[in-house]
Order: structure tokens, then sequence, then C-alpha cells
């Protein structure tokens, strides 16, 4: 199984978290699009490990970073536009929008 998760707002942090350790404990593989404000979940610690470990892919929208977030990506993110967006809904069996 690949899960896919959109977060498109920054209160979601406790979901995306919890989906993502969850898909990771079943064995899954998983991966997540940060965009428009939800790129603010950057400043999550625990998301931050979860990338930083290699247990959960995160690619950030460049422009809604530009606009919410700025500066240097945090490791263990790749700043993207929103063609890896769509390639999550293409390759991933079960997309989560948040």
């Amino acid at each position: 199984m690949y899960l896919g998760i959109v977060a498109t707002n920054e209160s979601v942090e406790d979901y995306l978290v919890g989906l993502a350790h969850a898909a990771v404990a079943r064995g899954w593989r998983c991966r997540c699009f940060l965009t428009d404000s939800g790129v603010k979940l950057l400043r999550s610690a625990l998301l931050l490990d979860l990338a930083r470990t290699g247990k959960l892919r995160v690619d950030v929208c460049e422009h809604s970073w530009e606009i919410y977030g700025g500066g240097a990506a945090p490791d263990g993110v790749a700043m993207t536009g929103q063609i890896k967006n769509a390639e999550l809904a293409h390759e991933c069996d079960k997309v989560i929008v948040l």
C-alpha cells in the first residue's frame, strides 16, 4: 500500500503525523505534499523527524513556501512544483486530503 497525504492547512498536524505513523507501522510507504498554508507544517518537529528518518517523503509547493514560509528548506524535504501533487495522486493507492 502506498498512502499519499495532501495537507492544505497548518491546523492538521496531529492528523498528518498520526496517519503517517499508522501507515509506517503497517509497513506502508507514505508520502505527503504540503501546499497553501499547509507549508507552515514544516515548523513541526514531529513531521520533520518523519521526513529526516525517511519514514515519510515530504514534497513542498515552492510557491506556497514563498508566500507562507520562506527561507531555506529544512533538511529532509523537497521544494517543488504542483507536479509532485499530481504525481502523488497518480502513484498512490489511496490519497487523503487534509
